[in-house]
């Protein structure tokens, strides 16, 4: 007969650590490429979300100051409250970081918001704010809200407006402004290899008022 042997014992074990070497190159490599995948959906996230948070801040400041009926007094939200097409620092903290927006939206009635008793329209008097506490930006609709509502993920870690009058140059008074020049800035939740925070991402845009 034959002589027909099976794998020694030092073969089978040469065996069994070449195949745990492929499969743990193979598992690393895998591991790296979920890990990369995981980062750039991480960071298309917080470009969308921003492009998103861009596009109705600037619906909502492109509305400034129409005021076709030359209202100066809006009895919303309380009676005597003056009509503003842009307060620059609402909140009054020094910073720049939020806008209120005054304008007789939509079908222009001559109401700001609406009449006494009845501050129901929406769009007419809006700020917008950023949270930095859990990292929003926020949209306070006076004709519709009882407060600020987040109307973002909590990816921004910064939002600024910086006012330009007709010729371009920066100015501190509401009435010459002609352009709000809007930065946001946002970053991703996780952190790269070897990096102890997220991408961070800036988006800035300039905006002109349509009535001015």
């Amino acid at each position: 007969m034959r002589d027909e042997r099976g794998f020694s014992m030092i073969e089978l074990m040469i065996a069994m650590l070449v195949s745990m070497l492929v499969l743990g190159s193979a598992a690393s490599v895998i591991s790296a490429v979920q890990s990369t995948y995981a980062h750039q959906m991480d960071d298309a996230t917080v470009e969308q979300e921003a492009r998103f948070a861009m596009d109705w801040i600037r619906r909502t400041i492109e509305q400034a100051g129409s005021n076709p009926y030359s209202v100066s007094v809006s009895e919303c939200p309380a009676a005597g409250t003056a009509v503003q097409s842009v307060r620059m620092d609402p909140d009054g903290d020094g910073l720049s970081d939020d806008i209120r927006i005054q304008a007789d939206a939509g079908i222009p009635d001559g109401l700001i918001v609406g009449s006494a008793g009845n501050c129901t329209q929406a769009d007419e008097d809006v700020t917008i704010a950023h949270n930095p506490a859990n990292n929003t930006i926020t949209r306070f609709d006076r004709g519709t809200d009882a407060g600020p509502i987040a109307w973002t993920d909590g990816v921004f870690t910064g939002l600024q407006f910086q006012y330009l009058d007709s010729s371009m140059t920066w100015t501190a008074f509401s009435g010459a402004v002609r352009i709000v020049r809007v930065r946001i800035t946002g970053r991703s939740r996780s952190a790269r290899p070897g990096m102890n925070e997220g991408t961070t991402f800036t988006l800035e845009s300039d905006i002109r008022l349509k009535s001015q």
